[in-house]
């Protein structure tokens, strides 16, 4: 390791410093939707290397090697943010660069906060030098999930996305015990190698960390291979994906044409055969996807009353609604019955910072991106019950991504999710990828299908196991129906002390 280090690491602090934003680079390149898993334990294992290069009085550089490492890590995975800036018309364009730039530079303070405590608490490359740089980096990640309203988007766990084996662990202790082990797993090898700790116990937690990956393996395919997909045969479950260009959405003057292309999504729907009039359909629609105009309009109650009365099955409409009421826009999932009549309201409670409100917006005198103000903040998660459907916990857009708070026992556990979204925002980058991975790991965690539609992006219906059962893909209109899977059939441990309370 000593010639590996002296022929391949450089040796000038400019040159770590560069090095270390590029093994971020490389590390953002285990996120969705390449999830090469393999080179976090490239970007991980050197970057303990270099920045314990360092000595503690200039722990100051350890701190810029791990904030390098973090801009290099979010530019590179969350660079598609910047995209919902860029749709035509927006007068915010010019914030691009700084949009793509601003949010990884200050995701990055965590990570160089990880190695400068490290450095400051263990000045060395021992056992317990490295212990500290585990507990840093695990209490960081921990910590930006749910500081200055939480971003838990790419933490090193989600690397194992594409191998769902390896997400079961997520039903005992959520994503972030994965990101724990991640962790772990993925460092290790810079510490057998570079670590001044006996041979012995360097190579030994080498062992235990490739020993933690094969548990983990095979926990999850045993209980996979356990726990097939058990569905109702009472529920239809019909998710709408309309695929309406995000330059268009709100176009003033495409309003009814895209309510019209909504309707006829579903309306002519193949698989009129499969229910029968003692069962209970529920069509899904994406966020936003109906307005306060169509819901005030006779004529447009009186179109999707037709679209809904061709259903022979006792029919529910879910769907993402823009509503405007006195004390400002809602965010809202409703439901309607088969009268075209709504009977349920949940409003988002976990609004997108520049997107729904403006922080400190007296101070900062800028309009949200979304062009709409004063969004109402909904109460928080909820069970809710309509009529003959299922009890299901709403969530709007990016609550899915918060972990154990998007379910709650009051007044009975929901059986299933439902989350509406519009992806369109993003185009073709790793963004609907990133945010669909989120269905399956809240489907894990909390023992419960998820039923997801996006305007566009990936509509799915998740397994409480993670399994993807149906998927429409990225820019596609079309609709299809499924049978609701059942619940797990004994509740996830993570889900029965981690659900969310008020």
């Amino acid at each position: 390791m000593q010639l590996f280090r002296k022929k391949f690491l450089p040796t000038s602090t400019a040159g770590r410093f560069f090095f270390c934003f590029l093994l971020g680079a490389i590390g953002g390149s285990a996120m969705g939707p390449l999830y090469l898993w393999y080179n976090l334990v490239i970007a991980l294992s050197l970057l303990w290397v270099i920045f314990t290069s360092f000595s503690q009085e200039a722990r100051w550089k350890s701190f810029v090697c791990g904030w390098l490492f973090g801009f290099g890590y979010f530019l590179d995975s969350l660079y598609w943010i910047g995209n919902a800036l860029l749709v035509e018309g927006n007068p915010y364009q010019w914030v691009y660069p700084l949009a793509i730039c601003g949010l990884p530079a200050g995701l990055a303070v965590f990570h160089g906060l990880a190695t400068y405590f490290t450095r400051w608490i263990t000045p060395g490359r021992r056992f317990y030098d490295y212990d500290t740089f585990l507990v840093s980096f695990m209490a960081v990640e921990y910590l930006r999930s749910f500081i200055f309203t939480g971003f838990p988007w790419n933490l090193f766990g989600m690397a194992w996305t594409g191998h769902l084996e390896m997400l079961q662990i997520l039903s005992i202790g959520g994503i972030q015990l994965l990101t724990f082990l991640s962790v772990f797993m993925m460092s290790a090898p810079g510490f057998a190698f570079a670590g001044t700790s006996k041979k012995a116990v360097r190579y030994g937690v080498l062992i235990a960390a490739f020993s933690v990956g094969i548990g983990l393996y095979a926990y999850g395919d045993m209980r996979l291979a356990k726990n097939q997909t058990e569905f109702r045969d009472d529920v239809l479950v019909q998710i709408v994906q309309p695929n309406i260009p995000q330059a268009e959405k709100w176009d003033p003057a495409l309003t009814w044409d895209n309510y019209r292309d909504i309707l006829n999504i579903f309306k002519y729907d193949m698989n009129l055969t499969m229910g029968s009039e003692d069962m209970t359909r529920v069509l899904v629609l994406p966020e936003t996807a109906l307005n306060y105009h169509h819901l005030s309009e006779d004529s447009a109650l009186e179109a999707l009353r037709g679209s809904l009365y061709h259903f022979k099955e006792n029919t529910f409409l879910l769907t993402g609604a823009l509503l405007r009421g006195k004390d400002g826009y809602h965010n809202s999932l409703i439901a309607l019955n088969k009268s075209a009549e709504q009977i349920y309201q949940f409003d988002k409670f976990h609004l997108v910072p520049f997107g729904e409100y403006v922080p400190f917006q007296s101070y900062i005198p800028i309009q949200s991106v979304t062009s709409f103000t004063g969004f109402v903040e909904g109460h928080g998660p909820e069970t809710a019950k309509v009529g003959s459907i299922p009890p299901f916990s709403p969530l709007v857009c990016y609550e899915v991504i918060f972990s154990g708070e998007v379910t709650i026992d009051n007044p009975q556990r929901p059986e299933w999710i439902v989350n509406v979204t519009n992806d369109a925002w993003y185009g073709i980058s790793p963004g609907p990828f990133q945010h669909m991975a989120h269905a399956v790991y809240r489907a894990i965690e909390e023992g419960l299908p998820v039923v997801r539609s996006a305007n566009t992006g990936f509509s799915t219906v998740v397994d409480p196991y993670g399994r993807v059962l149906l998927g429409i893909p990225l820019n596609s209109r079309y609709t299809e129906d499924i049978f609701l899977p059942k619940p797990a059939a004994e509740r996830p441990l993570y889900s029965q002390y981690r659900n969310y309370r008020n």
